[in-house]
């Protein structure tokens, strides 16, 4: 008699848990829902870590810079797809040296005359051409945490980027440009809201290996090939809100 209710009591709890397990699933959607196109407008700040004159040792004024772009990608599978983003930014300040407004300056080796680095304001220039492999667990997909009315999905990305800067001034000497790739990670998350209008918080770390950047300057002895940014390996850092639509 023990063991028989014992039995029908355990019957009852796994219905009732069958049940509330049939009932929650129903709120979320089948195998294949987060599969497809989308496309989102990126908005944040990006780390520029190698705009640094070499000669004058001045690297231009602040780390971050505003940015904006581009997100496009494809889930061929709801937990994964390839991610392209285009992210481009810009800030302006003040280059040069004060001291060869009216006056020769040195720098190692080279002397240089008035003016081959006057004070004037610049406007620099980054560029940003990233492709990864994005993923999430595909546990996040089917969760039953998972409120109705958003979708929280974090992810991890890996692959590639190419990277541009340059530093426009009027003045020859105080032009500088980087120019390289590398490997990039990042983390993110995505919430998806309605339909497919969805919001995330995206991060990337990119590790640049450029080229230096050399450029022809006067100096008292003649023009001379100069190198005005140092190559080898820079890291970048960039924070992205993304709002877009997944088809």
């Amino acid at each position: 008699m023990k063991r028989t209710v014992c039995f029908l009591v355990f019957a009852i709890a796994m219905l009732t848990f069958a049940s509330v397990s049939m009932a929650k699933a129903a709120y979320f959607p089948d195998e294949g829902w987060h599969k497809g196109a989308y496309i989102a407008a990126n908005v944040g700040m990006m780390q520029t870590s190698n705009a640094k004159h070499s000669i004058t040792g001045q690297k231009f004024d602040g780390t971050f810079a505003p940015a904006f772009g581009l997100t496009v990608g494809w889930d061929i599978a709801d937990w994964i797809g390839p991610m392209l983003q285009l992210n481009y930014a810009t800030t302006t300040s003040n280059v040069g040296d004060p001291n060869n407004t009216a006056a020769n300056v040195t720098y190692g080796a080279n002397t240089f005359p008035p003016g081959t680095f006057p004070v004037q304001n610049a406007r620099e220039h980054v560029a940003d051409v990233s492709i990864f492999a994005r993923a999430t667990l595909p546990y996040f997909l089917h969760a039953n945490w998972q409120p109705n009315s958003v979708k929280i999905i974090p992810y991890a990305k890996l692959g590639g980027t190419g990277h541009g800067l340059y530093v426009n001034a009027s003045a020859v000497g105080n032009k500088i440009g980087a120019f390289g790739g590398g490997p990039a990670f990042g983390l993110g998350c995505e919430f998806y809201i309605w339909k497919g209008i969805f919001l995330a918080v995206d991060t990337t770390e990119s590790l640049i290996i450029q080229k230096a950047y050399y450029k022809n300057i006067t100096t008292t002895a003649g023009a001379a090939n100069l190198k005005l940014t140092d190559g080898g390996l820079h890291t970048q850092f960039l924070l992205s809100g993304l709002f877009g639509w997944h088809f």
